[in-house]
């Protein structure tokens, strides 16, 4: 699928989101290899909260934030516009170091208690990024247990994409161990190491 996004791509997508937009609350970690079809399946993310009547809260970095910007004006009223905070993710995750737990969730609820004051539903899609060459496991498994814990108390929606070509195989079973679906570029699962 080409990057060029029209509203009648965007209404007979078929590709395998379908099983993300059946649902209605979970914490989900996508594992990303191909830029252009993670940024189709965020603008679907986008498109089916807005047909819910959800406020989205996107947690992304500068690049991608320029790449969907101009796609999102072009696709949506604005109406529908005032329903979809942009957020840098360099505040949550990198502004007080590598995955400190503590700032990443006072930011997130701080953004949410904005959103919640237009007493609808919520749904959130976060690009997970750190500065090291590699994240401290442990730190990474607080703040996603965090997370998890935080999603399933709220009952909201919850996408935490990676970039698979900085994970080694110890991360990836740690966070498919913190989610309860995996989701790929083309696959869509309930994870079987999620232990809650």
């Amino acid at each position: 699928m080409s990057l060029d996004f029209t509203q009648a791509d965007i209404n007979n997508s078929s590709d395998q989101t379908n099983s993300l937009e059946t649902l209605t609350e979970g914490h989900v970690f996508y594992r990303f290899q191909n830029e252009e079809v993670y940024i189709d399946k965020l603008l679907s993310f986008i498109k089916t909260g807005i047909e819910r009547k959800q406020h989205i809260l996107i947690i992304e970095n500068m690049r991608t934030t320029l790449k969907i910007k101009s796609k999102i004006d072009s696709i949506f009223s604005d109406e529908q516009l005032q329903c979809i905070s942009l957020v840098n993710n360099f505040d949550y995750y990198l502004s007080s170091g590598d995955f400190n737990t503590k700032v990443i969730i006072e930011y997130f609820q701080k953004d949410l208690s904005v959103l919640k004051k237009f007493n609808s539903s919520i749904r959130t899609w976060a690009q997970v990024e750190w500065a090291s060459t590699e994240p401290d496991e442990e730190l990474l498994r607080k703040f996603e247990s965090s997370a998890d814990d935080f999603v399933i108390e709220a009952r909201m929606l919850s996408v935490c994409a990676y970039d698979s070509h900085r994970l080694n195989p110890r991360l990836n079973t740690t966070l498919e161990q913190l989610h309860k679906y995996i989701m790929t570029d083309d696959t869509f699962q309930l994870s079987p190491f999620y232990n809650k």
